[in-house]
């Protein structure tokens, strides 16, 4: 329960990807505030005296029509109050709708839906809106709430009175400026009760582009419901309903106690599935049967001396069979490409698949298979992932190296919409979510020019000096792209077809139930005579150069991607300690993409446009307004986890310049802090070196001793150093990832409505590993995913290894594209960037 001075606000949640935001900017600007949220269809018998808990409550925004009692639920309850349960309320977006209809107003479509724009909106100066000058807040809505008694004038009779109103609502700029024209010249767009306590916005003040002055406009509301609630005076709150719902879901705590853990393994366990005889559970979900002291990296630096990637990779025999390679070679910067990962998968690699609308997860390694309900560990897969990764630690390693060890695969678009309780099908017998335990790895850090042989494997320093000196021996050659004859026919989407499409998304968009969807279709290449797949990936990434390239043969699926778009990143916690307390933080990263243009608009036979007139080409209310919704969307996400105040914008629809596109790109970072975990002796700051092979000195620098380093270095303490008999409860990169799916570059705004919406529009075709994410989490805390765009995949019929391809099977590859639909999309401009996003994969084929 709150402080006694804690004031509580209650949010009534309609199901949007804004919510959190809202939550946010409440606790973040107005004091001592604590919001609680619940979803509107959420079942309270007794809402007045639930609501004597409360001392204000916000109306959120969300996607439908405020006449539609399943679209507000609990929200229209709110004004059908009696007198002596009034509590002040401040309606957004739908619950400003909500507020207008229910006191005679009326809520129509408009011609031209308002999504993602910024516009300035002209005010009264009383009550919400005084003092606060000019603003300029984010408008996302496809309805206009009109007052019974509203004329041409400002002013109005009835129950409600008109604050501020909108009168660029023409949209002037627009390039669909005849259809923009039909909107009303004024739009209202805030009202307050004249007897009750009932304020409403349709603007959302919460949006990363709303101006200071919409803050001061919640800050105002605020006051009034302050005032309000003291001239009614205190409010009786022993019938109140003591237990709430939390504000934010609380990542569930996976982290299991070490001497419960093994019964609870073999609790898990359904059975063998295999004739070579069952695995030891214990040791097959956690490998090496879990020491209590983390594992130890084992480790050798060489200088690149100009090798490649691929030809390490090639010369480790990676490529073989099932193999992983996150590849950032083709593409460098500061902030992105900096580190390509090759995987070794050996025949005791542990591997981990699991199915849509399954209860277990398949642990398989060799020839052995088990099957392990995950419920033991919590409610979805993710919370197995969790616990396993938990209990994977190491320590030792380069802190400059993001990968140490731990798991590296895909989870596909239909894994992404089970997290959303959206329903999905997917291939019969094809895995939704597959990783391999990666325990030997070689990575090249391309800004220091060195290559990194590392493993977590107990004594396995042989192997570490093994690679170290082959690769000490090679010398570098020019890679070699070979041609590829496939006699592969191509099948494209049908134009017609997706351009119908198109209507549909923009008909649901002015109906009000989305803001923005994103469209997607898939081209087939039908191959003939398919090749080994490694030759067509280094065709791709000599056509596409891409900071998130990636060649996985994994769970019975190949991909081969180019993708320039990181889903997001999470770095190894940091510690630091004070008075014995610990705190733990990590630094989580979003990186969306949307706005496309070509940098050979007119042919590669003419110039390429330069990033001046690609800048420019950007810029329009159309790009700048996609891009807007996914940021937004995408800090709703991490705020649900990270919490209020802790998300940040540092950069907003920037354009980056890529082989064959131009695109605008958002970062969008949050900070997750854990606190409270008691310590008797904190341990040695000092973060420990990694381990050359036979115990020699380190060939990199280690780390001076400071304040703050990695987690689960500083953390190397056996259970009976803790004061309680477990860790706490903690918010991790894992549980962001969780909240995060799908990714919101792929679906549009409101997620969960949007994602309905699109498997209706798409006809229920799966999208695969398209538009899913791929990447790792890594043995020292950190992770990093990107979403599979600019790609290709596959799945194997009959054939098992690259060998098998060779001898001539028949198979079929998918390669996905789409675009975001906004009400200012036109179809040919549509059909035109999808057909290019499909073009720069498709190449390789050619």
């Amino acid at each position: 329960m709150p402080h006694t001075t804690t004031s509580r606000i209650l949010l009534l949640d309609a199901y949007d990807s804004f919510s959190n935001n809202v939550i946010s900017l409440l606790e973040s600007e107005l004091p001592e505030v604590q919001v609680t949220s619940v979803k509107i269809d959420a079942t309270i018998s007794n809402l007045p005296a639930y609501l004597r808990g409360f001392d204000a409550v916000v109306a959120g925004p969300g996607p439908g029509h405020p006449g539609n009692p399943k679209d507000v639920g609990i929200i229209a309850k709110l004004w059908q109050l009696h007198d002596d349960d009034i509590i002040p309320v401040l309606g957004i977006c739908l619950g400003f709708q909500s507020l207008v209809a229910a006191f005679g107003g009326t809520v129509t479509r408009l011609p031209a839906p308002r999504h993602g724009i910024v516009r300035k909106v002209t005010h009264d100066d009383t009550s919400i809106m005084n003092g606060i000058g000019i603003v300029s807040p984010v408008q996302y809505h496809s309805l206009h709430a009109q007052l019974a008694s509203d004329t041409s004038t400002f002013g109005a009779d009835g129950d409600l009175e008109p604050l501020a109103w909108d009168l660029e609502a023409n949209n002037s700029d627009s390039a669909k400026i005849g259809e923009h024209a039909a909107n009303p010249h004024r739009i209202l767009m805030a009202v307050k009760h004249r007897k009750k306590p009932f304020y409403g916005v349709q603007f959302h003040p919460e949006s990363i582009c709303s101006d200071q002055a919409c803050q001061r406009v919640v800050e105002n509301w605020w006051l009034q419901a302050q005032q309000w609630n003291k001239l009614r005076g205190p409010r009786n709150r022993g019938d109140a309903l003591e237990e709430t719902p939390s504000r934010f879901a609380k990542p569930k705590d996976s982290l299991l106690d070490i001497d419960a853990l093994q019964d609870l393994c073999l609790q898990a366990s359904i059975g063998p599935t295999s004739t070579a005889g069952a695995l030891d559970s214990f040791s097959a979900i956690y490998p090496r049967a879990m020491p209590l002291e983390p594992r130890q990296v084992i480790s050798r630096t060489l200088p690149l001396n100009e090798l490649l990637v691929p030809q390490i990779h090639e010369l480790i025999k990676a490529r073989d069979g099932d193999a992983v390679l996150l590849d950032s070679e083709p593409y460098q910067s500061a902030d992105i490409g900096t580190h390509s990962i090759i995987g070794v998968i050996g025949a005791d690699t542990i591997k981990l698949d699991y199915s849509i609308g399954a209860t277990a997860i398949n642990v398989r390694q060799g020839e052995q298979k088990d099957v392990l309900n995950f419920a033991c560990f919590g409610t979805s897969v993710f919370d197995y992932l969790k616990s396993f990764m938990a209990t994977c630690k190491a320590m030792g390693g380069d802190p400059n190296i993001p990968f140490w060890g731990g798991l590296i695969g895909y989870i596909s678009y239909e894994a992404c919409l089970e997290t959303i309780g959206v329903r999905t099908s997917s291939p019969d017998g094809k895995p939704d979510i597959c990783f391999a335990f990666v325990e030997q790895s070689v990575v090249v850090d391309h800004q220091r020019q060195q290559i990194h042989i590392q493993s977590i494997k107990e004594d396995d320093d042989r192997w570490v000096q093994t690679v170290a000196a082959t690769l000490g021996t090679l010398h570098p050659e020019p890679l070699e792209v070979p041609i590829v004859k496939l006699g592969s026919f191509v099948t494209y989407p049908d134009p017609s077809s997706y351009k119908a499409k198109i209507q549909k998304c923009q008909d649901y968009i002015q109906s009000g139930d989305s803001y923005e969807l994103c469209l997607t279709n898939q081209a087939t290449v039908n191959a003939r005579h398919l090749a080994n797949p490694w030759p067509l990936y280094l065709r791709l990434r000599s056509l596409n150069s891409a900071p998130f390239s990636a060649y996985l043969r994994l769970g019975g699926a190949t991909l081969i991607s180019s993708s320039p778009e990181r889903f997001m990143r999470w770095s190894r916690p940091s510690v630091s300690y004070d008075n014995f307390a610990v705190e733990t933080s990590s630094i989580v990263q979003f990186r969306p993409i949307k706005g496309t243009v070509k940098r050979h608009p007119n042919g590669f036979d003419k110039p390429a446009i330069t990033l001046e007139q690609a800048t420019a080409m950007l810029s329009t209310p159309k790009e700048r307004a996609e891009n807007l919704m996914i940021a937004d969307l995408i800090r709703h996400d991490l705020h649900g986890v990270a919490g209020s105040g802790n998300v940040c914008v540092p950069k907003l629809m920037v354009v980056e310049e890529y082989a064959t596109l131009f695109q605008l790109v958002t970062v969008v970072e949050g900070t997750l802090i854990n606190r409270n975990l008691h310590l008797l002796d904190p341990p040695s700051l000092a973060p420990s070196s990694p381990r050359s092979p036979n115990n020699s000195p380190p060939t990199t620098p280690s780390s001076s001793p400071s304040s703050s380093s990695s987690a689960y270095e500083s953390m190397n303490t056996s259970t009976s150093q803790m004061l309680s008999g477990r860790p706490p409860a903690d918010r991790s990169g894992i549980n962001v990832l969780a909240a995060s799916l799908p990714p919101g570059s792929m679906t549009g705004a409101p997620k969960r409505r949007s994602c309905t919406l699109l498997r209706e529009i798409e006809e229920e075709q799966p999208r695969g590993i398209y538009s899913g994410v791929v990447g790792y989490m890594d043995v020292g805390g950190g992770g990093d995913f990107s979403v599979v765009i600019r790609s290709a995949f596959r799945y194997d019929s009959h054939t098992t290894s690259a060998k098998q391809d060779e001898q001539g099977e028949r198979d079929t590859w998918h390669v996905g594209a789409g675009g975001a639909i906004t009400s200012l999309s036109t179809e040919e401009g549509e059909w035109e960037e999808m057909m290019a996003k499909l073009g720069s994969t498709l190449q390789m084929f050619e």
